[in-house]
């Protein structure tokens, strides 16, 4: 990365804030004349997150779901949008560091699906990385998890809910969704 935010705290804390206030704001936002919102993903790059948090929804259950018992479910689209956010985080970070110079990021299935494959080899050798201003905000969204989100809305007839699979896991997905957009960005 360019750079790195390590200065002090008062500044990074205003920083993460500011990005992820403008990160949930752009959910609401849309990119010139289109009906696309700025949050959401190209669609090739949305796919290869979408069946990966499919399995990271399942993994919260006990028992463990069969993958098209969680098709449809809110566990999938709330850790949809978590890989999302971690994407968005990314790519505000990059923007900051870069003076918002313009980015492309690949429109080839089959490099989406190398790059998928890599950053998923990362996260299972426990090798994803961030920055200080990215872990503040992924810790400011976990704490929000934690506080305001209400894990019955997550039940799945006939499993329960382990609690603290589920904030691991909504944690990871952000991490997970900042990674692959970094891998992207630099491919």
């Amino acid at each position: 990365m360019k750079k790195q935010f390590n200065g002090d705290t008062t500044r990074l804390e205003e920083q993460s804030m500011l990005i992820a206030g403008e990160i949930f704001n752009s959910l609401n936002q849309y990119t010139h004349d289109s009906n696309i919102s700025k949050f959401f993903l190209t669609d090739d790059i949305a796919n290869a997150c979408y069946g990966l948090a499919g399995g990271f929804a399942s993994v919260i259950y006990i028992p463990q779901p069969e993958p098209e018992e969680i098709k449809n479910t809110t566990a999938l689209s709330f850790i949809y949008a978590l890989m999302t956010y971690g994407f968005n985080i990314y790519l505000k970070e990059h923007s900051l560091s870069t003076n918002a110079a313009p980015y492309t990021l690949p429109r080839d299935p089959k490099i989406i699906k190398k790059i998928q494959k890599k950053t998923l080899s990362y996260t299972s050798r426990g090798k994803l990385v961030s920055t200080p201003l990215a872990d503040k905000i992924i810790r400011i969204l976990t704490n929000n998890i934690k506080n305001q989100v209400k894990i019955e809305e997550f039940t799945l007839k006939g499993y329960r809910i382990n609690k603290s699979k589920f904030l691991d896991y909504s944690k990871l997905s952000m991490y997970w969704g900042y990674n692959f957009a970094r891998e992207l960005l630099n491919s």
